[in-house]
């Protein structure tokens, strides 16, 4: 039997966002070359991930699609018992949300909550 096709892995993130492009940082730190990062159009609202499946996901279900695809990344979340981590991920990912979108509103030119 052959072994499906596997995409490599496609992380989209906001390159005119400071906050995006730390976050694209930490992963990338994590994952190496593992996936490739490609900077998203300035009108991209969320964090975009291609898995190895070649499905597009956005938002926490985005976080659910890189977690299952690199377990490594609850690592970030050590503290915590295995069973809460992908929760605590996107906990964090909600959260950064909100303060991209305060952060559009006080710094002229940034794309952050203008989506």
């Amino acid at each position: 039997m052959e072994e499906p096709i596997k995409t490599r892995p496609k992380f989209y993130f906001d390159n005119g966002c400071p906050i995006c492009s730390q976050y694209k940082r930490v992963v990338e730190k994590k994952l190496g070359d593992k996936a490739d990062y490609i900077p998203a159009s300035s009108g991209a609202s969320d964090f975009e991930y291609i898995g190895y499946n070649g499905v597009k996901s956005s938002g926490t279900q985005a976080i659910e699609a890189l977690v299952k695809d690199f377990p490594e990344m609850k690592d970030f979340m050590w503290v915590l018992p295995e069973k809460y981590r992908v929760t605590a991920l996107k906990a964090v990912y909600k959260v950064s949300s909100v303060v991209r979108k305060a952060y559009g509103t006080v710094k002229k030119g940034c794309n952050c909550g203008k989506h």
